[in-house]
């Protein structure tokens, strides 16, 4: 039986080509270009197989008890209510972009005389890369999973009939969309081209699998109120989680916090007979130190980690919104 070929046009140079049914990349006979094809293949759908078992997941999950700023009798006085596996649903995407970014930096430099100059460096980025996107496919309530982690695994249906599973929810099509809006966001990201006045991306769909993956649920107690874990049915690592924070913790942080925040500030204000800079320095380092506490202590109470729809903001994430702030600040100040 001969190949199926369908007729297309390159897009560079509008010579017809013939490209084989199968083939995702062919060589234009005209203008030499690389083609790549994408067509609808389908969605291929895998299972991996659980490889942990019950008493795995209560290790793991009462290790995770033990480690951050969690209460310090959790191990003592917590007590695990529940503990079952289940499968959930994800969709797993690999894209390529390929394109390019044109556009410029500007750079400052100080001279001899103290004056600030600015030069336009002109950038050219060309893109080819391969991303891998994963989003649950279902509602996952409040487990604080939303994207997979893992890809590696033994695959197997074995375990379908014993562990329940969840119904993937959401169409492959916004799954395919956002997942390109994935790739080009990273591939933009990855040129680190500042001031952007050209861009020519296509985004192209190289495999999208619907992958069903085995997660530990556990649920337990502590002094009548309910937490839980998500242990990673492959790996044996926890995902995510809720636990109850400690009052001496929060206390420590909030004491030393106010300490140290308002001794760098009364330091700026000091300094500033020396230099206008050092009191902007001191406080800016004053109001970091001040807002981290502040954000440690009205958190503190519950300590949570995944991905929830509604987290608290982490440190770091609050370190980089505080950075984020202090460099608006300082080009107001030029």
């Amino acid at each position: 039986m001969a190949d199926i070929s369908v007729g297309l046009n390159c897009p560079a140079c509008g010579g017809a080509v013939s490209v084989v049914e199968g083939e995702s990349t062919l060589l234009c006979p005209y203008c030499s270009s690389t083609l790549f094809i994408e067509g609808d293949q389908g969605v291929t759908t895998m299972a991996f197989k659980n490889r942990v078992n019950r008493e795995s997941a209560l290790k793991a999950s009462r290790l995770w008890w033990s480690r951050g700023w969690k209460a310090r009798d959790l191990k003592r006085v917590g007590r695990t209510t529940e503990v079952y596996p289940i499968y959930l649903p994800f969709w797993r995407a690999m894209t390529r972009v390929a394109g390019w970014i044109c556009g410029y930096e500007i750079r400052r430099h100080t001279d001899s005389k103290g004056r600030v100059h600015e030069q336009k460096v002109p950038k050219e980025v060309m893109i080819l890369n391969d991303y891998r996107f994963s989003e649950i496919a279902t509602d996952p309530g409040d487990l604080g999973i939303r994207s997979l982690r893992n890809f590696a695994g033994e695959t197997s249906f074995a375990d379908f009939d014993m562990i329940p599973t969840f119904e993937a929810t959401t169409s492959k099509d916004d799954a395919l969309a956002r997942a390109r809006s994935d790739a080009q966001s990273r591939a933009r990201s990855s040129a680190k081209v500042s001031r952007v006045t050209m861009e020519r991306l296509h985004v192209l769909t190289r495999r999208l699998s619907m992958v069903y993956y085995p997660i530990w649920v556990v649920r337990y107690t502590y002094r009548d109120r309910m937490y839980m874990t998500t242990v990673d049915g492959v790996t044996g690592q926890v995902l995510s989680g809720r636990a109850p924070g400690d009052p001496l913790f929060q206390s420590l942080a909030i004491t030393a916090g106010t300490s140290v925040g308002g001794l760098a500030a009364a330091l700026g204000i000091i300094m500033s007979g020396i230099a206008a800079e050092l009191m902007i320095v001191g406080l800016l380092a004053g109001g970091v130190i001040l807002y981290i506490t502040y954000r440690f202590f009205r958190h503190g109470s519950e300590i949570v980690e995944g991905e929830f729809k509604h987290k608290p903001a982490s440190v770091s994430q609050t370190i980089k919104e505080l950075q984020s702030a202090a460099r608006t600040l300082q080009e107001a100040y030029r």
